[in-house]
């Protein structure tokens, strides 16, 4: 006879099914990746193009003079007080030798002491070095004073050119966002101009597979696709926006899944509904109403809570007949078509001759 369900494999066999379902998932995620990040390297909007419009060169090369002047300024200046502190230094000593030679001569004369004619020379020669510092030291002065003047008076119109061109950066930077928001718009529209597609394609496929054979390569293929989208939705959209498109696909997860589940119970598909039946078969209680199953040998058995059954000593063995459920009128047992031994009449097949019943009944047949 042909057989009419298929072997489920190995436990091995079913594992690496998953593994490899798994690592197809990330695969085909990495593809459409490597698709996504493609796309996106599509050169935006040039800021230094943007800028151009918006501040001249001439106002660029203004700044750039006033701004190498002012330095060039700082540096005269630095330069000019270190060699002023230097001659401020030779200035202390000769008034130190000064100071030391005055002092020896007053004690010469004290004692009627003739001042040596050697110290005297150079006293006078630190005298005329000393004075000569002086007026080099204000002269020094004069022209530190000078070029501060002049480095300030560069530094205000290096100011005013800052802030002119900060000015105008500013309306540089305001179109250049606006540049850029577009472009970004025109990513984030290529790139679901690319996955959606892909995504109706796979999703096709993962309806009218998910149930066969071939369920490990729709379901990965679904799941990586769907979380790609995800993720350059959440990039490219606003964070307030992402949210209630976030809410609404889970929101439509669930409502997808409490539906099937409740077709499960109300509409149920063949093979669950033939496994339901089972259930309550192996358990001798009738699949609509629950009642205990008493026919044949089973007809004078008791039941101790709801699936333990009891069978008293000395029971008297019945051969099994045709039997209807007393409690919800559903006829469990009846002669097969075939062979006309008694069978279940809710599941698909005898099991004295294996013949196949056209419908699963869900009342009574």
């Amino acid at each position: 006879m042909e057989t009419k369900r298929k072997a489920r494999g190995s436990w091995g066999v079913r594992f690496f099914i998953g593994v490899l379902g798994v690592t197809l998932g990330f695969l085909f995620f990495w593809l459409l990746s490597f698709a996504e990040s493609d796309i996106g390297d599509i050169k935006g909007p040039d800021w230094d193009q943007v800028r151009r419009i918006h501040v001249s060169a001439d106002l660029d090369e203004q700044k750039k003079t006033l701004s190498k002047e002012v330095d060039d300024l700082r540096r005269g200046i630095k330069e000019l007080t270190e060699r002023k502190n230097n001659l401020s230094r030779s200035t202390s000593s000769l008034q130190n030798t000064i100071s030391q030679l005055l002092s020896i001569q007053e004690r010469s004369l004290a004692k009627n002491v003739e001042f040596p004619e050697e110290s005297a020379k150079t006293l006078r020669q630190s005298q005329s070095a000393f004075l000569e510092n002086q007026k080099e030291d204000l002269e020094f002065n004069h022209e530190i004073g000078a070029l501060i003047a002049h480095r300030q008076e560069k530094e205000l119109l290096l100011a005013e050119a800052t802030e002119q061109i900060e000015t105008l950066e500013d309306d540089a930077h305001e179109k250049f966002n606006k540049l850029w928001e577009k472009h970004r718009l025109k990513v984030a529209v290529l790139k679901l101009s690319f996955l959606v597609p892909v995504f109706l394609v796979v999703s096709f496929f993962f309806m009218k597979f998910r149930g066969g054979a071939y369920w490990p390569l729709v379901w990965s293929a679904f799941i990586a696709s769907f979380i790609k989208i995800a993720l350059v939705a959440h990039e490219y959209f606003p964070t307030n926006y992402f949210k209630y498109i976030a809410l609404l696909v889970v929101l439509g997860i669930v409502l997808r899944i409490l539906i099937y589940l409740i077709k499960m119970i109300v509409a149920p598909k063949k093979d669950l509904l033939s496994k339901q039946y089972q259930q309550f078969y192996d358990k001798h209680r009738c699949p609509v109403c629950t009642k205990p199953i008493k026919a044949g040998p089973l007809r004078y058995a008791g039941w101790k809570k709801k699936t333990t059954v009891l069978v008293p000593q000395g029971t008297e063995i019945q051969k099994q007949e045709p039997y209807t459920c007393p409690s919800c009128g559903t006829n469990l047992y009846n002669k097969c078509d075939k062979c006309g031994n008694i069978r279940h009449t809710l599941l698909p097949y005898c099991e004295h001759c294996g013949a196949e019943k056209n419908e699963i009944c869900e009342n009574q047949c």
